[in-house]
């Protein structure tokens, strides 16, 4: 039984919401008679963590259950060593409750165009995508080694703000649903499309992907969001801007990575993130036979990989299902 809940994160309002709620309840379907604080990292704050305290202070308990799905973990195991209720983590926290969260957005709402339009390679004639929302440093870091080689405006290339006035931005999405907060464009100048690959057109003219995720250091803080999936689903090519290239990440859940493609043009060592934007001056270079030429080769690769994701969401789905047992 839970016998309290601290969440001042998103509101249960949100599509994405409900889905963490459907699957917190599902984890812990079999502690149904222990008794249970429920602390989501979402939003968490030093205030929140003081009234968590005070509470678990004066409430005996059997199990304290930490929830981090929306975004990456801020409450810490280690905060809770005073007590020794069993603390528990589900999303991502390693552990027995640990859940791919965004796999599982990505998999009910996910809106995938026909196969036919993404398999397609007449109509690639642009070298490389990268979509930024939210300027996090790292974004900001790549943005600027695009603008420093003059590469900009040889891919599609977007970046908010927080202003609400987007540093650059691509052909307008199409309309986003009201899956999470501030899902427009009033907060970053860009609209929150987290359930499509946006304009199909400007998707199929694309031949890689530069994926820069919410984090920097995957493995650091151990969470990926539905940014990292999208070009597996959308059935291109990508590179990760990240320490390894999320290269671990990927690999240890039986995806297949890329860096090692493209050797034919390059011998720039693309698990570094530093290479990523010279590599792509020299991909610039290439005709667009090259990039469609490319892509069949590596549609093998591609194919696997997608699906692989499926696979990889039924592992999620597995999880859930025989929920969280009894730690002794």
């Amino acid at each position: 039984m839970i016998l309290r809940t601290f969440d001042n994160g998103w509101g249960p309002e949100f599509p994405v919401k409900q889905l963490e709620q459907e699957i917190v309840k599902s984890l812990l379907n079999k502690l149904s008679d222990s008794s249970i604080v429920l602390i989501n990292s979402t939003w968490y704050s030093d205030d929140d963590h003081q009234q968590v305290l005070a509470y678990l202070r004066q409430t005996p308990v059997d199990y304290i259950v930490l929830v981090s799905m929306l975004d990456p973990a801020i409450v810490k195991r280690d905060w809770f060593h005073e007590f020794s209720h069993k603390v528990i983590g589900l999303g991502y926290y390693t552990g027995p409750g640990e859940i791919d969260f965004w796999a599982l957005v990505l998999d009910r709402y996910f809106e995938t165009p026909p196969l036919i339009d993404l398999v397609r390679v007449d109509r690639i004639d642009c070298a490389y995508m990268c979509l930024n929302r939210k300027p996090h440093w790292h974004r900001l870091e790549f943005y600027q080694q695009l603008e420093q080689l003059k590469l900009l405006d040889y891919g599609l290339v977007s970046l908010g703000s927080d202003n609400g006035i987007a540093v650059r931005s691509v052909e307008p999405d199409i309309p986003v649903p009201n899956l999470t907060p501030n899902s427009g464009t009033e907060q970053n100048g860009i609209a929150n499309d987290i359930c499509s690959l946006g304009s199909v057109k400007s998707w199929q003219r694309c031949f890689l992907n530069i994926v820069t995720e919410t984090v920097y250091s995957i493995n650091q803080h151990y969470f990926v969001s539905e940014k990292i999936y999208k070009p597996i689903l959308g059935m291109r090519p990508f590179l990760v801007y990240d320490v390894d290239g999320a290269h671990k990440w990927l690999s240890s859940r039986g995806f297949l990575t890329y860096q090692n493609d493209f050797q034919d043009i390059s011998d720039l060592d693309l698990l570094n993130p530093i290479n990523i934007a010279p590599f792509l001056g020299v991909l610039c270079g290439q005709p667009n036979s090259y990039f469609q030429h490319k892509l069949v080769d590596l549609n093998q690769k591609i194919m696997y990989n997608r699906t692989q994701f499926y696979k990889y969401v039924n592992d999620q789905k597995l999880i859930i299902q025989k929920g969280i047992v009894c730690p002794t």
